[in-house]
């Protein structure tokens, strides 16, 4: 993360303090766009959103796909292997998204199918078998295509709180309070206008 921290002699930065809701969590968050009619709340959502979908991706080359550590040595070849990585996933992700879209859910799957419904996890366990057996011939409704077709988020409610089921609660770490926001002084607005800001008085 980009420190906020301004050179010495450089003017201070100007941000503008935004608190929202995310589902059941309220957050503070910080941006340049100091116009709200230009960044207003629902924008600041969503962006977080799409954001949030990025780092779904980060995780899934790391972890799923196991490549937490690059094999290159230089930046260069590092470029190289990271474009690899991302076509390899993209290629992946379109083979089972094309046999996805136009199968037929269980009678008792009600729920609509969208494309961020597929399990990048599962379309890689579906190639690794398949490369690592390819002279075996599979069983009806277990070939590859088949597998592709159900490579999907498993689709249950689950409303239990997720955190429990991956770590112990941490007794020292305590929960993050509202941010402490107060009124610039008299001082302080002194060695702003020294510095060229346009305060308002």
């Amino acid at each position: 993360m980009a420190s906020l921290k301004q050179p010495s002699g450089y003017k201070p930065l100007r941000l503008r303090l935004v608190k929202v809701k995310i589902g059941k969590t309220t957050m503070w968050m910080v941006t340049s766009v100091l116009n709200r009619k230009k960044l207003t709340i629902k924008q600041i959502i969503c962006y977080y959103k799409m954001r949030w979908g990025i780092e779904v991706e980060f995780r899934g080359f790391k972890q799923t796909q196991d490549n937490h550590k690059l094999c290159c040595r230089n930046s260069e070849n590092a470029k190289a292997e990271l474009e690899g990585l991302a076509l390899a996933v993209a290629a992946a992700e379109l083979l089972a998204l094309r046999r996805q879209i136009p199968k037929k859910r269980k009678k008792n799957d009600d729920r609509e199918y969208r494309v961020t419904d597929r399990s990048l996890a599962e379309t890689v366990r579906a190639i690794r078998s398949s490369l690592t057996s390819p002279n075996d011939i599979p069983e009806p409704g277990k070939g590859l295509v088949d597998q592709l077709a159900e490579a999907i988020v498993q689709r249950y409610k689950n409303k239990s709180d997720k955190k429990s089921r991956y770590r112990p609660p941490n007794p020292d770490k305590k929960p993050l309070k509202d941010p402490d926001v107060r009124k610039i002084n008299a001082p302080e607005r002194k060695r702003l206008r020294k510095l060229d800001m346009k305060i308002p008085a």
